[in-house]
């Protein structure tokens, strides 16, 4: 039994004297690859500061100029809606005055019809009337 502890004691100190080699590598070299990452990151000299400052502005220039393009776009589309807009509202304009007097033709119609459907009764009665004294004028004959 102590000989299976000492076995345990001696794996653990081994195991601890390897980790203590091991990770002052793997430490290292985490360092140097953030050191790395930092040093590309920033700009060492005053020209490689002015050059980032230079990309910033054409790529803020770029934008501004693709915002541009796009709003003169919208803009031109816009106007071609409203244009397109004004003509229908001018023919339903003109529409509507032409239903308007088509509606002023149809009561005219409408007045004339019910004036002659009074004047009917008194035609129809004088006409029986003319029919009848020309019946009683003219004999009936036979035409072929």
């Amino acid at each position: 039994m102590i000989e299976t502890i000492m076995y345990i004691v001696i794996g653990f100190l081994l195991g601890a004297l390897v980790g203590m080699i091991v990770i002052p590598l793997v430490h290292d070299r985490a360092v140097r690859l953030t050191i790395r990452r930092l040093e590309a990151a920033i700009p060492l000299t005053m020209e490689e500061i002015q050059a980032d400052k230079d990309g910033l502005r054409a790529e803020f220039a770029m934008s501004t100029r693709r915002f541009e393009v796009n709003n003169e776009k919208l803009k031109k589309k816009n106007a071609s809606l409203l244009i397109q807009l004004g003509k229908r509202d001018e023919i339903i304009n003109r529409l509507k005055l032409q239903h308007d007097a088509e509606k002023v033709k149809v009561l005219d119609l409408t007045t004339q019809v019910e004036h002659l459907k009074k004047q009917l009764p008194p035609t129809v009665k004088r006409h029986d009337a003319k029919v009848h004294v020309v019946r009683q004028i003219v004999p009936r004959r036979h035409y072929r």
